[in-house]
């Protein structure tokens, strides 16, 4: 490190101190104008900044809206995630299609929770129809059909009250496997037709509307829309502040969102007495932060503060001062004749 040599010259600057406030965070939204669809966006997003947009108050929605800077631009409302019941508490949501389904066509729909139907496939339907259940048995590794009609969610407590939860599929072999729990159909002589395939309610699920960062949704300012099928994103007129259900597959711009720590920044006039160095050399200046550094460390506030040189008008930092001193003693026959 240089040493700095010091005399009585006085020399005074200012430095620029920057503080963060570590225990506050400001959101602030950055608009892309590239148009992807909602996943491609959600991944831009969360590689250059933190997500999709979350808009959880008005006074978001206009930050929001000014940051837009087209008609339509993403957000990161999607109309929940798909989960298993024992998986439950797992975060974050994702929409990356990776995991294992066995949809039946034109399937899921609107609906949120899952039916396995004797053919092996899948169908969503409404929660709240009755239907009998698979639940996992996890002291001894085992399935069980319950033969009960109930609502999935009233199913589900019970497979966690009686058992472990509500049945997970993750591959082909046990989609199938458990389709062996299911009556086979039987012929009926008097209608002289098969009965339906049998179906049972197992732990998928989906969730309503959610954030992509996991924010609660609380917030819905809903325009006026006609019903559509699988419309699971959302886009946000920047005009108007209102929000369209649109198809997760369709092209927009989106508004990105990051939480940025504030600083709150002052100056501060330091005086030095120099001698020989010359305190507007770039050396000298980062050698005198760099002890002021090293302090800082010792204090352990190095990482909250930041330190650096407010350059003047005229390009330097420091100035030469002239030391105030006091006027002369006056001798007593001079005093006495003013």
């Amino acid at each position: 490190m240089m040493n700095v040599g010091f005399s009585l010259l006085m020399i005074a600057g200012l430095l620029a101190v920057s503080a963060l406030q570590a225990d506050q965070t400001i959101r602030q939204f950055r608009y892309v104008g590239l148009a992807k669809n909602w996943s491609d966006a959600q991944t831009y997003c969360r590689e250059r900044f933190s997500d999709l947009a979350s808009i959880l108050n008005a006074a978001n929605g206009t930050k929001a809206r000014q940051a837009a800077g087209t008609s339509q631009v993403w957000i990161g409302l999607f109309n929940g995630t798909w989960k298993w019941s024992q998986d439950e508490n797992q975060f974050p949501p994702s929409r990356s299609g990776s995991m294992f389904t066995m949809w039946s066509f034109n399937e899921p729909q609107d609906r949120k929770c899952t039916l396995l139907s004797k053919s092996g496939y899948w169908s969503a339907k409404d929660c709240g129809d009755l239907n009998e259940f698979l639940c996992y048995d996890g002291s001894s590794d085992s399935n069980v059909l319950v033969k009960q009609k109930m609502s999935w969610s009233d199913a589900q407590a019970y497979c966690r009250g009686t058992h472990t939860d509500l049945t997970t599929i993750r591959d082909v072999a046990k989609s199938f496997w458990m389709t062996t729990l299911l009556p086979d159909s039987t012929f009926n002589l008097q209608t002289l037709s098969m009965s339906p395939l049998a179906v049972a309610w197992i732990g998928l699920h989906r969730s309503d509307w959610a954030w992509s960062d996991g924010s609660s949704a609380s917030y819905w300012p809903w325009a006026t829309q006609g019903a559509t099928e699988q419309t699971d994103c959302v886009t946000m007129d920047f005009s108007s502040g209102s929000w369209f259900q649109q198809s997760c597959s369709d092209r927009f711009s989106f508004l990105c969102s990051a939480d940025v720590v504030p600083s709150a920044a002052r100056a501060l006039k330091i005086r030095l007495e120099a001698g020989n160095a010359d305190l507007n050399d770039a050396a000298v200046q980062e050698s005198i932060l760099q002890q002021l550094r090293t302090k800082m460390e010792e204090q352990g506030v190095a990482e909250e503060v930041k330190l650096s040189w407010r350059i003047q008008p005229d390009g330097k930092v420091f100035h030469r001062q002239q030391e105030e001193t006091a006027p002369p003693a006056c001798e007593a026959e001079i005093c006495h004749s003013v």
